[in-house]
């Protein structure tokens, strides 16, 4: 029986240190919670690791040599896809989220200034000069500010935008992976061969339950049960 356990263990290690590469910067950049970024984060952790599993068993039917210039191109393709949302996520935070209390590091939810409940707007045609997030704070309850409609569109897309960027860049590393991990193996000790016809791969006997032996003339012999 084959050990799951210790396979799966070896995969969410390899998806726990990328998301918490470079100080955690994945997780720090996540949207605020208010977005429900704590069931976001966990659910693009699932499928970060079943992204993983798929690269990693696709590589396991190929031979890595030859097919090294597909991973290549795999992860240079992930990579331009990611290209976009870094800018947009970004510009995304910067327009949709705000602080407050002011001064500190809490991130929360906003709309568009066009956005604003008939209230607020009935309020600022009397006084335009507090149109400011944290001046309305002062008048109105927070979720009296902006439309639903609009902090539900606000949390979709920054929700989106985020998980285009984290999934698109942990293809990329994982395609990569896979394109060095050819040069660093086989390729690059040069035991690529062509087996000679009825040799028993070790992955096929090792299926099948045998052993490969060598004898006291260096001889390879195999043994099945």
């Amino acid at each position: 029986m084959r050990d799951y356990k210790k396979l799966l263990t070896s995969f969410i290690e390899i998806v726990t240190f990328l998301l918490a590469a470079f100080g955690g910067f994945l997780k720090q950049i996540a949207p605020p919670e208010e977005t429900g970024s704590t069931y976001a984060v966990g659910l693009l952790s699932f499928l970060v690791l079943i992204a993983l599993m798929i690269i990693s068993a696709l590589a396991r039917g190929t031979p890595g040599a030859k097919f090294r210039r597909n991973w290549i191109l795999a992860g240079t393709a992930a990579f331009l896809v990611a290209i976009p949302p870094s800018f947009l996520y970004p510009s995304a935070r910067q327009q949709y989220t705000w602080s407050y209390p002011p001064g500190s590091a809490v991130q929360r939810i906003r709309g568009g200034d066009a956005d604003f409940t008939p209230e607020v707007k009935a309020f600022l045609r009397d006084h335009p000069e507090e149109s400011s997030p944290q001046k309305l704070a002062r008048k109105f309850d927070l979720d009296e500010i902006w439309s639903s409609e609009s902090l539900r569109q606000a949390r979709t897309r920054l929700l989106a935008l985020y998980a285009w960027l984290v999934l698109s860049l942990a293809t990329a590393v994982f395609c990569l992976l896979e394109a060095n991990v050819v040069v660093g193996g086989s390729e690059a000790t040069g035991a690529t061969r062509t087996p000679e016809r009825g040799a028993t791969q070790p992955g096929e006997l090792l299926a099948t339950g045998g052993t490969i032996e060598s004898d006291e003339g260096g001889k390879t012999q195999t043994n099945r049960t």
